[in-house]
């Protein structure tokens, strides 16, 4: 983050009011379960480890290679955005969940930058904020919205705000309908109890309903996010400054305490409260939900458990007696019998694999398959069951098998 002096303006933390509350949504606090902080360390852990990702260098590239291969993982639509600007030249990387509305051209902007400064592992500045677009993709992913949300991530910050410059531009010539943006720039660091508690958000006068929201969001979901917000108004030194600039609403999400490691080789994960950073997360995740519109449905897993064979002697099929310890031995072939239930959308398939191999599906209760082929020694045996919306789950078990 670009960040030379910020003046406290205490006439800004007491602009407009939030706004009224809607009351809790359900389906929001299961998405907020999610967020831990052991997810948001596996990621800045990870952007840290590749050094300083300062823009066009090697470092950099392999952060977006990773950035990319996540919003994969989750199943996201992923575009590349190579752009270049005043001799610099670098990527950006977008996914996205479609809008069920046909009728809404609505897109809804999460955004953090991936790069750092010479010399900084950029944990906090900005592997914070990178971690929280990548686990707001990862926990929504599974879940339907009525309009279009966007997960951003820029380089080219640090030399002037550079990757989202152009990717705003961009979006503007498009004539894209980007209603609101949520823009995370070190949202990790925190040194006083006040810090713990107190998170920053920059607005404009025509993006300060989007702080309204985020205020009502601390209020409704007190319990998880645990934090108040405090309004200052917007200086251009993040990415949610190119939006502004080219007409858009935009907030930016700042830790309320200013990080003592900014810009230095000691900007690392052990410093950082994680947290804080998973609050903040939290945050900014309920206000994208609420923005984008969840969509009622089954998103849910469904159950589903091995029964047969399981903790005992088998032999040819026949259960002999238990053994010991949970272990599991078969002689001869056997019928592997698996339980699964959904109390929403119901069960679709039940699959059914040997040491990672899918070896048959069946559609109908009670979920079997007889395996008779040779093998010796330890396998694992696994189920994975499928509900009708598209959810599933996974059982296994490990066990020993002597058929000749």
């Amino acid at each position: 983050m670009k960040l030379k002096i910020i003046i406290v303006c205490l006439a800004a933390t007491m602009l407009l009011m939030p706004l009224p509350s809607h009351g809790k949504n359900e389906g929001i606090n299961g998405i907020l379960d999610e967020i831990t902080e052991e997810l948001l360390r596996e990621y800045i852990q990870t952007l840290q480890d590749f050094g300083p990702r300062v823009t066009e260098s090697e470092a950099c590239r392999q952060a977006a290679e990773y950035i990319i291969s996540q919003f994969e993982e989750y199943g996201l639509v992923v575009r590349e955005d190579n752009w270049t600007y005043h001799g610099y030249e670098d990527i950006n990387i977008e996914a996205t969940i479609p809008g069920q509305n046909e009728s809404s051209d609505e897109i809804y902007i999460v955004c953090a930058h991936y790069d750092s400064v010479p010399g900084s592992p950029g944990a906090d500045d900005n592997g914070s904020g990178t971690a929280a677009v990548l686990a707001a993709a990862k926990v929504l992913s599974k879940y339907r919205f009525e309009h279009t949300i966007r997960f951003v991530t820029f380089s080219g910050e640090e030399e002037g705000l550079l990757g989202s410059r152009e990717y705003a531009k961009e979006a503007h010539e498009n004539g894209d309908n980007i209603v609101a943006v949520l823009n995370a720039d070190m949202i990790g660091y925190t040194r006083t109890n006040d810090g713990r508690t107190r998170v920053v958000i920059e607005e404009t006068g025509h993006s300060s309903w989007i702080t309204n929201l985020s205020i009502n969001m601390s209020m409704e979901y007190a319990d998880e996010i645990g934090l108040q917000v405090v309004r200052w108004p917007s200086y251009p030194y993040s990415d949610h400054a190119s939006f502004l600039e080219y007409g858009y609403d935009a907030v930016f999400f700042f830790e309320y305490e200013f990080n003592d490691y900014y810009h230095s080789s000691d900007d690392t994960v052990d410093k950082m409260d994680l947290d804080y950073a998973a609050r903040v997360t939290k945050l900014i995740v309920a206000t994208l939900v609420e923005l984008a519109g969840l969509e009622e449905g089954d998103y849910e897993n469904p159950v589903v458990k091995i029964e047969k064979p399981q903790g005992h002697l088998y032999i040819n099929n026949r259960e002999i007696f238990p053994l010991p310890f949970g272990a599991t031995v078969v002689i001869g072939g056997i019928e592997i019998e698996a339980y699964a239930f959904d109390n929403e959308s119901g069960i679709d398939s039940v699959e059914f694999y040997i040491d990672g191999e899918l070896k048959a599906v069946d559609s109908a209760a009670p979920y079997t398959y007889e395996w008779d082929e040779r093998a010796m020694f330890l396998h694992e045996m696994g189920v994975k069951a499928y509900d009708k919306a598209g959810n599933e789950e996974y059982d296994a078990v490990k066990m020993w098998i002597f058929n000749i």
